[in-house]
């Protein structure tokens, strides 16, 4: 049974591609079209498909080449072995060209601080790039380049260049553990950043840690509604209750909201790292399409998206399990706005099934909301003690 669910699925998706295919017409009078990204982390995937898998994620400005198109995606060149695909919706052509714009890149200069290694790369364009969290730590890839002539100046922390292909800049960093990462746009081109991990004190392991909260939803934007219960307000109020935790323990605390109100949700983002936050946790209770489901399925659970935010996410779970005594509803990789983030580390935590009617009453209980954020206390604290041994 399993080998023909396989075939009917090679087989949809070869169809499916073909069919994209099919659709594919040229980008204008010239071979490519420049197009720049309209938001912060755009989205570049591996069909074109607004669901398929993600290969990297671009800041605003910065540019790629398209060399197809059909009517909701453009096609991608990289210059490496495949094709991939940039929904239009996120783009603005700037201009139609026969050649590619090779960026020459004739050195990089390292410089670092009491928090970060920086890495600025000269460009006239800022193009595409890309990172992959390995086993040792971080790649990071900048694609339409010409490095032939490379000097490396000022070299600072564990970074090497790789050999790849000619037309991509690769920079190792070698590290077993992470702790947030990013490109910063420049004026003269990029900075890579890359965030060292803190000096803990073990007995006090979230003193001067930065912390945002994110309560979930709010304002016109209600979040699951059940039992008369209206997840914004129970977002909050837990999120209130984790503040005091962490600034008993001596961390910085901030919140996306204090109060009842739409905040966009790309702003929550960017009020994190406007706070430099070293951590970002967003709250937020669960439903299902169908309700009656809850009997097999409800609890806690926590999503992450970035391989480094696993620890994270790992002693957050473990804590809220057993301080709650809730169904385990897993430690879940997910692609949600707030939990993609490289910097900071992010997590998504649904502190239970509002539409269970017990996890409802616990989770709108003001003593159980104190145990709850004294849990996520236990869990960050936990976390900071993990990346000590690094």
């Amino acid at each position: 049974m399993k080998k023909i669910f396989f075939i009917a699925g090679l087989f949809l998706l070869t169809f499916s591609n073909a069919f994209a295919l099919e659709e594919l017409e040229d980008v204008g009078i010239a071979k490519y079209a420049v197009i720049e990204a309209k938001r912060d982390y755009t989205p570049v995937r591996v069909l074109p498909n607004e669901n398929a898998e993600r290969f990297l994620h671009v800041r605003k400005g910065f540019v790629l080449y398209a060399d197809k198109q059909n009517k909701d995606f453009y096609r991608v060149d990289l210059g490496l072995d495949k094709p991939f695909w940039l929904e239009k919706k996120y783009a603005d052509v700037q201009a139609v060209i026969d050649e590619k714009r090779i960026q020459k890149i004739d050195k990089i200069e390292f410089d670092e601080d009491k928090e970060k290694y920086k890495i600025f790369i000269p460009a006239y364009i800022q193009n595409a790039y890309s990172f992959k969290e390995t086993p040792d730590g971080l790649e990071f890839s900048l694609y339409d380049v010409d490095y032939e002539n490379l000097e490396i100046k000022n070299k600072r922390g564990n970074f090497n260049v790789v050999p790849t292909k000619k037309s991509v800049l690769t920079l190792k960093y070698t590290s077993p553990a992470l702790f947030g990462y990013d490109v910063v746009p420049h004026k003269k081109g990029l900075v890579l950043e890359v965030r060292k991990i803190p000096k803990i004190n073990r007995k006090k392991p979230l003193k001067g840690i930065k912390v945002v909260l994110d309560a979930g939803h709010g304002g016109e934007e209600k979040g699951v509604c059940a039992f008369g219960v209206e997840e914004k307000d129970v977002n909050l109020k837990i999120s209130k209750q984790i503040r005091k935790a962490l600034k008993k323990r001596g961390a910085k605390v901030y919140m996306t909201r204090t109060r009842d109100k739409y905040v966009p949700l790309y702003d929550r983002l960017t009020f994190a790292q406007d706070k430099e936050a070293d951590i970002l946790l967003s709250i937020h209770q669960n439903s299902l399409p169908n309700p009656k489901d809850v009997v097999n399925r409800h609890g806690v659970g926590t999503y992450y998206y970035n391989k480094q935010a696993y620890a994270l996410a790992s002693h957050l779970q473990e804590h809220l399990l057993k301080q709650t005594g809730f169904r385990d509803d897993g430690i879940n990789f997910a692609s949600f706005a707030l939990t993609r983030p490289t910097n900071p580390v992010s997590v998504l935590v649904e502190c239970g099934y509002l539409i269970d009617k017990n996890e409802m009453q616990k989770l709108t209980n003001k003593k159980f909301q104190k145990d709850f954020a004294k849990a996520f206390a236990l869990g960050v604290e936990d976390y900071m003690r993990y990346l000590v041994v690094f």
